[in-house]
């Protein structure tokens, strides 16, 4: 693709969205490494806010580092786009945080979506949603990073949608469902509650501020936050979180990367969605990624 269809690529997904299909080419999200990370940050933020959202940095120098050097290396990489957040409780506690099977399950044994787990920490297939969504260890991140350690032997796919397709979408086609989902639904958050916060938090699933819609997505924590609230969701938000999971399904919104080692991935947590498909790891050496999560500076550590 040449660079001015490029552009025109990037131009209109900042306008309408993007699916699937608005993608000719991976370069069109693709940005090289450049050691220069001033550099390389003014690159990235182009993309996420003038662009699709997300980008991919290829290349990044990760096959000499132990996951120690990694932690610190991608903190220090990604602090010139934003304000690494901690996360995790007590000795879990960390700003680079590990994204490997460590044998967790995201569903109980009887099959039932498990509302403690970190997901995080297992090797199954993850919904779409972004991590804003539940406030995570009482932060609000605006973007997040996934640097890539090793991949997987099989599997692991991340699969990203666009929040602004799908209010698009929603706008169109089930318009009183998306007036619905523009007033606040509970989200369970007990996998990431703050010290002394409340396990649910209430937030639209959609809004709007300075002229761009904002998004907070993760059904699944919609659906198990009435075990906290007490109360199951009236009919009507019931039928708006069906809608939404209805538009979501769509496979033709989805774009599938499969990240290889050196690759980081990097979203508007504000705006795209992210999941991953199940994954078979090495016996020994597993699939791991560092993910950070950043703030514009409004929402940093004290």
């Amino acid at each position: 693709m040449s660079g001015r269809k490029e552009d025109d690529v990037v131009r209109r997904a900042a306008v309408t969205g993007w699916s699937r299909h608005s993608f000719a080419s991976p370069a069109v999200f693709r940005l090289p490494y450049v050691a220069d990370h001033v550099v390389l940050a003014r690159r990235t933020r182009k993309a996420l806010l003038d662009g699709p959202g997300f980008a991919v940095v290829t290349g990044v120098p990760v096959t000499s580092m132990t996951i120690q050097d990694l932690q610190r290396f991608s903190e220090s990489m990604l602090s010139h786009l934003g304000v690494p957040l901690t996360q995790g409780r007590g000795a879990d506690m960390a700003r680079a945080w590990l994204v490997r099977d460590e044998g967790v399950s995201a569903h109980t044994d009887d099959r039932r979506f498990h509302e403690n787990a970190y997901t995080s920490k297992s090797r199954g297939y993850l919904h779409l949603h972004n991590d804003r969504a539940v406030r995570p260890f009482g932060h609000e991140p605006d973007y997040l990073a996934l640097l890539t350690h090793r991949r997987a032997r099989q599997g692991g796919d991340s699969l990203l949608a666009d929040g602004w397709a799908v209010h698009q979408i929603l706008c169109e086609e089930f318009p009183r469902e998306l007036d619905v989902l523009h007033t606040p639904f509970p989200f369970d958050r007990r996998h990431v509650t703050p010290p002394g916060g409340s396990p649910v938090v209430w937030a639209p699933v959609f809004e709007e501020r300075d002229g761009r819609v904002h998004v907070r997505c993760n059904v699944k924590r919609n659906e198990t936050a009435a075990e906290l609230t007490g109360a199951p969701l009236p009919s009507g938000k019931r039928a708006a979180l069906d809608a939404l999971k209805h538009v979501l399904d769509r496979p033709d919104l989805r774009v599938s990367i499969l990240l290889e080692a050196g690759d980081c991935l990097i979203t508007d947590d504000r705006r795209v969605l992210h999941g991953r498909t199940a994954y078979d790891d090495h016996a020994t050496l597993r699939r791991c990624l560092v993910r950070v999560m950043l703030t514009d500076g409004s929402d940093a550590d004290r």
